[in-house]
């Protein structure tokens, strides 16, 4: 579709070894098991996941620039505090840390977390 066309040169090369590849996210998407939000300049791939502390929206991938990619931050977590998320995930380079530091991020475990 139109929307993936102009996010998968973003995504792509955020994909893991074991993200199951660009046909497992196109399934993803389809089914409505992922989201997928496109801003000027980046794209995001999230998914509701049920957790041991309750509902949380995890950050499955994001490309693009930085700055767009923190564009998009405040609708994601809008949304979702709409589905009942208490939370939001995401995994990735140690350098997200520091840049999502100041917007509530704290690493748990593997993970960056933000309460809701």
């Amino acid at each position: 579709n139109r929307a993936w066309r102009r996010a998968r040169r973003w995504l792509l090369p955020a994909l893991a070894p074991g993200d199951g590849g660009e046909a497992e996210l196109l399934r993803e998407l389809a089914a409505g098991r992922a989201q997928l939000w496109i801003g000027d300049q980046a794209a995001v791939v999230t998914q509701c996941v049920a957790a041991a502390e309750g509902r949380s929206l995890h950050i499955w991938l994001a490309g693009g620039r930085l700055g767009g990619v923190l564009a998009l931050r405040e609708g994601v977590e809008a949304w979702a505090r709409g589905q009942g998320c208490g939370a939001i995930t995401l995994e990735g380079r140690p350098g997200w840390a520091r840049v999502l530091r100041p917007h509530g991020y704290a690493p748990q475990g593997r993970e960056l977390r933000r309460s809701l």
